[in-house]
């Protein structure tokens, strides 16, 4: 399956963001267990996410994208691009 990496910055205030982005890493450990997350990480000191989704196209991404609660609650932007792997 295609593989798409969506940065994302954190831009709301960090007592705000803290509690929602526990929810955010509950949805990526859900969408790791449904086999839709290739890898993930933290930016440092808090200022956002990295992560790359294996999912069937881009409307999947966008629509995964979309739903993290850091997004939905507007402590968050985030930008998504088709990922491609190098064979080094």
């Amino acid at each position: 399956m295609p593989l798409y990496v969506r940065t994302m910055l954190v831009t709301g205030p960090p007592d705000e963001v803290e509690s929602v982005a526990e929810k955010h890493r509950e949805q990526l450990r859900a969408l790791k267990s449904e086999g839709k997350l290739y890898l993930a990480g933290e930016l440092g000191d808090g200022e956002g996410f990295l992560e790359i989704f294996d999912v069937a196209d881009r409307m999947e991404a966008e629509r995964i994208a979309r739903s993290s609660p850091l997004v939905e609650e507007g402590l968050a932007t985030w930008m998504l691009r088709p990922w491609v792997e190098l064979q080094l």
